[in-house]
């Protein structure tokens, strides 16, 4: 009895380490599979929102960065505002200040268009009625003094430069004009006569820069003079001065 019995004992250990054996793989054996539903569940959402939370902080990065982006340009802008704020008010302040010399400078006809028209005519107005005067002239075309400093460069402003609201910059400028005037006159005091009632005129400022005298020979006719001898011809060269505004 005691035999079969250490023999029936034995021959259970054996099966129990045999069975132990296979079955112990098995409970080593790991697949995502073999996890609970709920654990798996669990694992889904954490990685979704794991997922959202990054999406959510690159697209707050983005945002960020637009953001930044549009403040500097909205400061820088905001700069350039107050700098043409700044320039406007110096502009008016310049404008107030020298407005009434401008005005002035109009009324003597130094300022705005040049007055060709009205020097030709004026002049034919004093040959008409001061007898024995005859007056010839010419008038250079008009150009632009260059500002002192400026090395001769007249247009410190682009070329088609406009404002914000379309018309296109002007800026002040000085202009000359060389005329000359030959005049025949019975005495040499009449030319300095002419100058002043040009002058008087208010067609704009001019100089005289110089004046040559001649009289013909006695034994020349003279017809324009009549009795009063030979005329007197004197030829004059006068720089003409005008400012106005004008586009570059």
């Amino acid at each position: 009895m005691a035999t079969l019995n250490a023999q029936a004992v034995g021959y259970d250990d054996d099966d129990d380490e045999g069975a132990g054996a296979s079955a112990l793989p098995q409970e080593l054996g790991w697949s995502w599979k073999t996890w609970p539903k709920n654990l798996r569940r669990a694992v889904a959402i954490s990685a979704g929102v794991l997922a959202a939370m990054v999406a959510v902080i690159l697209f707050l990065q983005g945002q960020d960065k637009e953001f930044t982006e549009k403040l500097d340009a909205s400061a820088g802008g905001k700069s350039l505002s107050q700098a043409k704020l700044r320039e406007s008010g110096q502009e008016r302040d310049t404008i107030v200040k020298y407005l009434p010399v401008l005005r002035e400078l109009e009324e003597r006809g130094i300022f705005g268009e040049e007055k060709r028209l009205e020097w030709v005519e004026q002049l034919r107005t004093i040959e008409k009625r001061w007898p024995g005067i005859a007056i010839k002239y010419d008038i250079s075309p008009q150009r632009l003094v260059p500002k002192e400093g400026s090395n001769g460069i007249v247009q410190p402003i682009p070329a088609g430069a406009k404002l914000p609201n379309g018309d296109p910059v002007k800026q002040f400028g000085v202009f000359s004009t060389d005329m000359k005037l030959t005049l025949q006159l019975l005495h040499e005091g009449d030319a300095l006569a002419i100058f002043d009632e040009l002058k008087a005129a208010k067609l704009g400022l001019f100089t005289v820069k110089k004046c040559s005298l001649r009289r013909p020979d006695n034994g020349t006719q003279n017809d324009s003079g009549g009795d009063f001898g030979a005329p007197l011809t004197v030829d004059c060269l006068l720089n003409w001065i005008s400012m106005s505004a004008y586009t570059p």
